[in-house]
């Protein structure tokens, strides 16, 4: 299994999380990505949380030269945060209509995990940051990794899939950004994976057409 928020003192959250996610008798199959979502996520072991400690750093700290990723986990920049900085009408128009978020997977938790989803009858598409690293993921049993190098609508990011579910329906990219690792995920319900009327061979030819108008609201920067 993936890590519970990668970091011990966040299992008890991470767990509550799933309880929560796991009572939602609408959320269907796709509660099952949300999980392995919240579970596969968060800081590297040994590196120590900041969730209750740590506060947001200041622009002209997130403008300072060099790579992030090197400095202490208190010193990097606030995690991007999806359901402050993505506008609905965005993500409306990449779901293809009206949308409802899916709350039950949301968290906010600076310098941890940041993340929120929304879903329609066809699909749910789930956004979230952390400070996972590229090498984590890499050695993370729990995703099976297509491409480390993936272009996604003008950018280069690793694409996965769930190890543990079905391959078809769900789609993960990854952007290892100077705000954090901002994660993409496309579900389909539809057991025959239409999605705007059409027949699709599995979640990846869909995640092109979702993530387009989200793409220039993503954090800059290429570690």
């Amino acid at each position: 299994m993936a890590e519970m928020g990668g970091i011990k003192g966040n299992r008890a959250t991470s767990r509550g999380v799933v309880q929560i996610v796991g009572k939602s008798r609408a959320a269907g199959a796709a509660v099952v990505a949300a999980i392995l979502v919240l579970s596969g996520c968060g800081t590297s072991d040994g590196e120590k949380s900041t969730t209750t400690t740590a506060t947001p750093t200041s622009t002209s700290a997130t403008e300072q030269p060099g790579n992030p990723w090197d400095l202490p986990l208190e010193q990097r920049p606030a995690l991007f945060d999806p359901c402050t900085e993505v506008p609905v009408e965005a993500i409306e128009q990449g779901l293809g209509g009206p949308v409802t978020p899916f709350s039950e997977i949301e968290s906010h938790s600076p310098g941890d995990l940041m993340s929120c989803g929304w879903k329609t009858e066809e699909a749910y598409l789930i956004m979230l940051s952390t400070w996972k690293s590229r090498e984590k993921y890499l050695a993370d049993r729990s995703f099976d990794v297509v491409s480390a190098q993936e272009e996604l609508n003008g950018r280069v990011g690793m694409r996965m899939l769930d190890a543990t579910g079905d391959p078809d329906r769900s789609c993960i990219q990854l952007f290892f950004t100077g705000r954090g690792t901002a994660w993409l995920q496309v579900h389909l319900n539809d057991v025959f994976l239409e999605f705007s009327g059409q027949r699709r061979a599995n979640a990846c030819e869909v995640i092109d057409q979702v993530s387009q108008p989200i793409m220039t609201y993503l954090p800059k920067g290429e570690f």
